[in-house]
């Protein structure tokens, strides 16, 4: 069996809706662990990016100005996400 698990893309996720999941994911413990560095001039202008860590998960979040945020995420993780904030496209990477 490959040591890795399966990871899930959920992606074309508007603005607001990223803003609101990466807000509630920090206030129920999710630590940011990476974040696009604030020195470079387009944070949060033309791209942005968190890796957040909870116990063994981890979730990667980017932003970009043309296609919104996109979440990268274990299947598990992935599939709690997408029942909780009704994010429902998914592509298995």
């Amino acid at each position: 069996m490959w040591p890795f698990p399966k990871k899930i893309q959920i992606e074309n996720i508007e603005t607001e809706s990223g803003n609101a999941i990466l807000k509630a994911l920090l206030q129920d413990g999710w630590r940011v662990t990476s974040e696009y560095s604030d020195q470079m001039f387009d944070k949060g202008i033309d791209f942005d990016a968190y890796t957040l860590k909870h116990g063994s998960d981890r979730i990667d979040m980017e932003w970009d100005n043309w296609f919104e945020w996109k979440i990268t995420a274990s299947e598990s993780v992935a599939s709690d996400l997408a029942a909780r904030f009704s994010v429902l496209k998914k592509t298995t990477t």
